[in-house]
Order: C-alpha cells, then sequence, then structure tokens
C-alpha cells in the first residue's frame, strides 16, 4: 500500500494536532483554580480574570498565537497540495513551521522574548516561503 498523503499535509495534520494540544496547560491551570472540572463548566466567563498567574497567561497567549499562525499556514499548504506543486523544500518548510510553533510555545510560556520572537519569523518565512512557491508556479 503506497502513502498518499504528502508530507506538506501531514505536517499541517501536525501542527493542527499541537495548537488543540496547546490548550492543555493553561485549561489544567483554570480548572485547578476554579476548583475542579465541575466548576470549571459553570463559569466559563468571559472577561472574568482567569489568569492570576502569568504563565497561565502567556500559556493561553500561545494557544491563541498558534490559531494566529495557523491561519496563514494552512491555506498555504492547502494551495501547495491543490495546485500539486509540492517539492522537496516545500516539505521541508512545513517540517520547519511545525518545529519551530513546537518551540515557540515553551519559549512564550516561559517569557523568552528574543528567542521566541526569532523562532516566530523562522515559522513565518517557512509560510511565506510556501506562498510565494505557489505565487511563483502560477506566474511561470
Amino acid at each position: 500500500m503506497t502513502n498518499t498523503v504528502s508530507a506538506e499535509i501531514y505536517w499541517l495534520s501536525w501542527t493542527v494536532i499541537l495548537a488543540a494540544a496547546m490548550v492543555i496547560p493553561y485549561a489544567v491551570y483554570r480548572v485547578r483554580r476554579l476548583g475542579g472540572l465541575w466548576q470549571a463548566f459553570l463559569r466559563p466567563l468571559p472577561g472574568d480574570s482567569p489568569f492570576a498567574d502569568e504563565w497561565a497567561h502567556r500559556a493561553y497567549r500561545a494557544h491563541m498565537n498558534a490559531f494566529e499562525g495557523i491561519a496563514m499556514f494552512a491555506p498555504a499548504v492547502l494551495a501547495v497540495q491543490a495546485t500539486g506543486t509540492g517539492t522537496e523544500m516545500t516539505a521541508i518548510a512545513s517540517a520547519i513551521y511545525f518545529w519551530a510553533r513546537l518551540i515557540y510555545a515553551p519559549l512564550y510560556y516561559f517569557s523568552v522574548p528574543i528567542f521566541r520572537t526569532a523562532i516566530w519569523f523562522v515559522g513565518l518565512a517557512a509560510t511565506l516561503y510556501l506562498a510565494f512557491h505557489v505565487v511563483v508556479h502560477a506566474l511561470a
């Protein structure tokens, strides 16, 4: 049986899983802060200042940032897939994006600003590479 999943789609899938898993640290914090799972379901009010600890708020922001990034990365991957223009370099760019996001999360959690920003730009560069790859193929 042959594998029909492209490397780009493979890394996009792992990126989606990573973004979903990033809810765990601050969700556990929130449940513990509110006094258990049942209480968390009773009081999930927006604006109720759920993050008394700075790290939990950073974990939340890293999770939201993952969604902001995936909003650009996913369409770029899907454009490569839809146009059938995937190459070894687009596969590498997709993998780089995933690994950059994986490294970015703990850097954000532990407030490591310079490296966090640098890694964020690595992920952005990988996304832009995919988008420009499709544009270049469209113009050729």
